[in-house]
């Protein structure tokens, strides 16, 4: 059985082959897969500084394109 870090390794090896055309996008996801290979064998500090990378990654991304739409429920 897959562990979540393996599923989000093939969702954004899938999603970097997608963006390859863009290297905007491609930077992103490179910088997603080695948060990513990082984590894998992470100890708590290290996690920890995973996570403010994370964390700066979402501020980035929330200044280029705004922050996460809220989803409407009907």
């Amino acid at each position: 059985m897959a562990t979540s870090l393996d599923q989000a390794l093939l969702y954004f090896v899938d999603l970097r082959l997608r963006v390859r055309d863009s290297p905007q996008a491609r930077a992103i996801v490179d910088r997603c897969l080695v948060l990513l290979a990082q984590a894998r064998d992470a100890d708590l500090a290290t996690f920890a500084a995973l996570e403010a990378e994370i964390d700066a990654l979402r501020q980035e991304l929330e200044g280029r394109w705004g922050p996460k739409a809220r989803v409407k429920v009907h």
